[in-house]
């Protein structure tokens, strides 16, 4: 018999890629819920609009994810990461439903020389990554069987990012700035999407997630560059010729939030416990470059 999957959030990266990868599976049932049924923002009535579906497991990639947004809209990024998140938790713990969660890079200082690994101490430098850290612990602190992903700098074809905002740039520009100093692993939603089917046929032969999986995960592509040399990588994958990518400082493109200078995650854990690997994010940038050219027949 199928699994039914309830998947939180219609029409964000993660969820795009992961209901393209779950669709036409015989192994399981995917259902959406989009803000029209399931509304982060509405707490009261998330009980009983979680058990209506009748999830077997619940994968929730939605967040209120606007980085620099967030330090004005302090209460609505707190109500989505935090509290609606403690409300899901807490449903799944009663229920005993499997939870796969999302969360980020962004709950670190950025302050390291070395991959984060999921033991080392946190410190978010802004409201979004604060939000999200609340939420985890509520997850953690809910009893939930539920396991938290970490990923970071996620890209793809939908949606807004910064491969896109690249490659639209990319059409009107011939010379762009782009931030040197900031160091990372670009990770593709369609990786991201490919690992968690991974996870969910691991759950659904176990028959759920066991005492000692539960917890955090990092969960990015390997390597690590900086968002300049992604951005020359990117068109070079994409065949991009007429662009001439130049390295800035961080401190010459301010931000109202705070960026980690540094924010690879290291995915040993991930391995060692389930046994999978997201691919390189060289590999992975080639399969998405693919993707915009098949887009554009």
């Amino acid at each position: 018999m199928s699994k039914r999957i309830l998947l939180i959030g219609r029409n964000g990266q993660v969820s795009t890629y992961i209901q393209s990868v779950l669709k036409d599976n015989a192994d399981f049932e995917l259902v959406v819920a989009g803000r029209e049924t399931i509304d982060f923002n509405e707490l009261g009535k998330l009980p009983d609009a979680l058990a209506s579906y009748g999830a077997d497991i619940i994968v929730n990639p939605a967040a209120y994810t606007a980085v620099d947004l967030a330090e004005e809209q302090q209460e609505l990024a707190y109500n989505v990461n935090q509290h609606a998140v403690a409300e899901l938790a807490k449903f799944c713990a009663q229920s005993a439903t499997p939870l796969i969660h999302f969360s980020t890079d962004y709950v670190f200082g950025g302050d390291s020389t070395a991959p984060y690994q999921e033991s080392h101490q946190v410190g978010p430098t802004g409201v979004y990554g604060a939000s999200k850290l609340a939420g985890e612990q509520a997850v953690l602190d809910s009893g939930a069987p539920a396991i938290i992903l970490r990923t970071a700098w996620v890209y793809s074809n939908h949606g807004k990012n910064f491969y896109k905002t690249m490659m639209a740039l990319s059409e009107s520009h011939t010379e762009l700035s782009v931030v040197a100093d900031q160091i990372g692993a670009p990770t593709y939603a369609g990786s991201i999407a490919e690992a968690t089917k991974s996870l969910l046929t691991i759950i659904a032969e176990q028959g759920g997630i066991e005492v000692e999986q539960i917890g955090v995960y990092h969960f990015t592509c390997q390597g690590q560059t900086s968002w300049c040399d992604f951005a020359k990588a990117l068109f070079v994958e994409n065949q991009v010729t007429n662009i001439k990518v130049n390295p800035i400082t961080t401190q010459e493109y301010p931000t109202p939030a705070k960026r980690p200078a540094y924010s690879v995650l290291d995915g040993s854990k991930l391995q060692q416990t389930f046994n999978i690997v997201l691919p390189h994010w060289g590999t992975a940038l080639a399969q998405c470059a693919a993707e915009t050219s098949r887009t554009k027949v």
